[in-house]
């Protein structure tokens, strides 16, 4: 979504869910009446495979609300009102960062301050969804399994409201219940050398490391028993950027782990010696 969502830039800061004010969930507008409400999903409007991709996971796997497909032109006559909520693709660009790096699927409430820009917009949920100009097609696996989870979280929110402030920070210390799971991590995961052999030792022989295709598939068939890793970084490496690292169960598209770690010269993208010891403790008893 190049050309249409270029304007819609979602400026991000490193504390709540992925930037906005923590004092907009302290509003008295939350989402308990979300069922209610229609969600409004975002879409290029041209038929392109992007649209393709999320127009379908979301008829497949969206359920909390109504909703409807939009363009950017409808999107703009709508969004200052209250009763819609709005699924989108958008660049998102943190405080330290000189241009955007990043695309966002997003979840946001409409606001009648809208019109000063996306930062106006109650934020719901924002998941790190692909670098920018980056064409592989990369972010696909994932787009059916970020539906769930945003859903997942909504639902969260619903039943304690201290989720909103959290986000997914909450999973920066997770794995619970992994220990039973295999864990496949994709060939170019790791910001460090790992081989096969260590991870046989570190995880008792429950994870692998395999093609990004074997992923697919895992997530595909919905393989039980199984996490998928996912790394969402820049493709350029600029001042400011973060790297994002999350573990994702193939059958049920929860969300078991979430990190991030804030780029450099020495620290690039990819799982770090940190994020590494963290997955592989379960395993060790």
């Amino acid at each position: 979504m190049r050309k249409i969502i270029a304007a819609l830039i979602l400026f991000i800061g490193a504390n709540s869910v992925f930037g906005q004010n923590l004092n907009l969930f302290n509003r008295k507008d939350d989402l308990k009446n979300f069922s209610a409400k229609t969600t409004y999903v975002v879409i290029q409007g041209n038929n392109s495979l992007e649209d393709i991709v999320l127009m379908d996971a979301v008829k497949e796997h969206w359920h909390l609300s109504p909703y409807e497909f939009c363009n950017m032109e409808e999107f703009e006559n709508i969004k200052r009102d209250t009763n819609f909520f709005f699924l989108m693709k958008v660049d998102g660009q943190f405080s330290k960062e000189k241009e955007p790096a990043m695309e966002f699927l997003t979840l946001v409430k409409g606001s009648e301050n809208s019109a000063e820009g996306l930062n106006n917009m109650y934020e719901v949920l924002s998941l790190p969804y692909k670098p920018l100009n980056d064409d592989s097609g990369d972010e696909f696996t994932y787009t059916a399994p970020f539906i769930n989870i945003i859903q997942a979280h909504i639902l969260k929110v619903q039943r304690k409201k201290l989720s909103a402030y959290i986000g997914l920070s909450a999973y920066s210390d997770g794995m619970n219940g992994a220990n039973d799971k295999e864990i496949l991590f994709a060939e170019d995961d790791f910001g460090f050398e790992v081989t096969q052999e260590m991870l046989d030792e570190d995880f008792k022989g429950k994870a692998r490391i395999v093609t990004k295709e074997e992923i697919e598939k895992a997530i595909d068939e919905r393989r039980p028993n199984t996490l998928v890793s996912a790394v969402v970084a820049p493709s350029i490496n600029q001042r400011g950027s973060f790297c994002f690292k999350m573990l994702i169960s193939a059958d049920t598209w929860e969300l078991y782990l979430y990190r991030k770690h804030r780029m450099s010269a020495k620290q690039g993208a990819g799982l770090l010696k940190e994020d590494y010891k963290r997955i592989a403790a379960p395993y060790a008893f």
